[in-house]
């Protein structure tokens, strides 16, 4: 069994140690092993250490069967001793936000009575799911209550109780534990059996951000960002506000209200517009050949809700059919009404001449169509609709 020196001092980084196995496996890594290591292999939801051994390039690593594993890009000669070092920036990341992760979720727990279901820490941010939905107007006084732990500069201390005090302790555990328990206490925010690392003060923590909070699976899932993340993520926050204060000309502070205002004013252009379109549909259907009964128009950039208003005002006009083109990316874009309940026998002619793409009922269909705009309208005018220039 490796002797796990990151449990004696989980911030050294620097170890001698001698290599008892090596193999190249199919995930085409070496895998070796040694007789102790600082590499905390992932658990606990936390991921593993990476680093240098040796010379050799570490890029994860795992336990297996009770041995360490270390994933390296080279091999090691087994027998030999060799000089470790682990990555600090990535552990100290980890264990910041591990930390972060348990005073929330102690809190939350407490408050709540409920459990701590899910954690992942992925390298991005970490995501806690609890068995309970949390009302969104506690959010704010949870992150605050958490961070309380980092402004007290609040202990964690590591233990290894005996059964009997073992017995007697409140602790969260995801799953039943038997044999030596490793008991991991945030003063009053938390008390939980863990295998992670973890910083020794709460203030090496340096921020505790939730960043997001969805229901799942019945309850709550909590995205969080402890540490430089935070900064890093507030950091980006501030930027992006300060840019559209910026281009608003408002305060940052102002920005809600800046953007109520525009919201606002859109809304009313928007309502401005589908008025005057309305009344150009008008007027275009009120121009159209007396004596057609199926017509054939092209318009510029209209939606698809416009086509299908459009074709429909000019089939009811005319009782007959509106085939309804605007130009697309890949051709144009068309809707087809019919009072004569034939769309799907002209849409399969389409098909037949022309790379067409489309669907619908009897009385209506719409989809994309390629060719040329002059053979288009030919074979529209020889079945009998008038083109409405």
């Amino acid at each position: 069994m490796t002797e796990r020196l990151y449990y004696q001092n989980a911030y050294a980084t620097k170890f001698m140690g001698r290599v008892i196995f090596c193999k190249e496996a199919n995930d085409g890594c070496f895998h070796i092993v040694l007789d102790k290591t600082l590499f905390y292999p992932e658990g606990g939801g936390q991921p593993g250490d990476n680093g240098v051994l040796g010379g050799v390039r570490i890029l994860d690593t795992q336990e297996e069967n009770g041995q360490i594993i270390h994933y390296g890009d080279k091999p090691l000669e087994v027998g030999i001793e060799v000089r470790g070092e682990v990555n600090w920036t990535w552990r100290f990341d980890l264990m910041q936000n591990h930390s972060g992760e348990h005073i929330l979720s102690g809190i939350i727990c407490n408050k709540y009575s409920c459990d701590n279901v899910g954690f992942h820490m992925g390298k991005d941010s970490v995501t806690i799911d609890f068995s309970v939905q949390i009302p969104s107007q506690d959010l704010l006084w949870l992150e605050e209550k958490a961070n309380e732990a980092i402004w007290r500069n609040t202990p964690l201390s590591i233990t290894y109780p005996s059964k009997n005090t073992l017995e007697q302790l409140e602790y969260r555990s995801k799953k039943e534990l038997f044999g030596e328990v490793r008991i991991v206490q945030a003063g009053e925010y938390d008390c939980c059996a863990c295998c992670g690392i973890h910083v020794r003060f709460a203030g090496e923590i340096g921020m505790i951000k939730m960043i997001g909070a969805q229901n799942y699976k019945g309850g709550t899932r909590i995205e969080l960002l402890c540490g430089k993340r935070a900064l890093t993520y507030l950091q980006r926050v501030n930027q992006a506000a300060s840019e559209v204060g910026r281009k608003l000309s408002v305060p940052e502070d102002k920005i809600d209200e800046a953007v109520s205002k525009i919201q606002s004013e859109r809304d009313m252009l928007i309502q401005e517009v589908k008025k005057w379109k309305w009344q150009s549909f008008l007027m275009k259907i009120e121009q159209l050949p007396e004596n057609a009964k199926d017509v054939l128009i092209l318009a510029d950039e209209l939606s698809g809700k416009d086509m299908a208003k459009l074709a429909d005002l000019a089939a009811e006009k005319k009782n007959g059919r509106a085939m309804v083109l605007t130009p697309s990316q890949r051709g144009y874009a068309f809707v087809l009404v019919s009072r004569k309940k034939d769309a799907h026998v002209i849409e399969t002619e389409l098909k037949k001449q022309f790379n067409c793409k489309g669907g619908g009922k009897e009385e209506a269909v719409q989809g994309i169509i390629e060719g040329d705009e002059n053979i288009l309208i030919q074979f529209f005018e020889e079945k009998g609709f008038i083109y409405a220039k």
